[in-house]
């Protein structure tokens, strides 16, 4: 099939300014001056709006457990394990996020029981 045919308005298409190669050194250059410009409005912006004044930081609040679950500790270990037994130390426990595999096999386990629980039993 010809292209012509297929296409008329294909013939009719010249490049920009006379050459390819000169309307891609336009175009970037107007990216550059665009760069350029937005560059400078932000520098204006920066020196004619001056960040706000900082709050003084509060003080880190301790977190340890209280006292009175440090006495409910101490208590409960000497009535389990005896008066002699020493607690070495007490920390929190960090909850991690599930992870994506976790769910993951979450979901397989769920499949995989309901297609169990859809077989009869013989």
């Amino acid at each position: 099939m010809n292209a012509l045919i297929a296409f008329p308005f294909a013939a009719a298409v010249q490049p920009l300014f006379g050459s390819q190669w000169l309307a891609l050194a336009v175009v970037l250059a107007g990216v550059a001056v665009f760069m350029a410009v937005v560059a400078g409005v932000g520098r204006w912006l920066a020196a004619t709006h001056p960040d706000a004044p900082r709050r003084p930081v509060a003080p880190p609040v301790p977190t340890g457990p209280s006292p009175e679950v440090l006495a409910v500790i101490a208590a409960a270990v000497a009535v389990t394990a005896g008066p002699r037994a020493r607690i070495a130390a007490v920390e929190l426990a960090k909850a991690e996020p599930p992870s994506v595999e976790m769910l993951m096999q979450q979901w397989s386990v769920e499949g995989r029981r309901q297609i169990y629980s859809s077989h009869q039993v013989r």
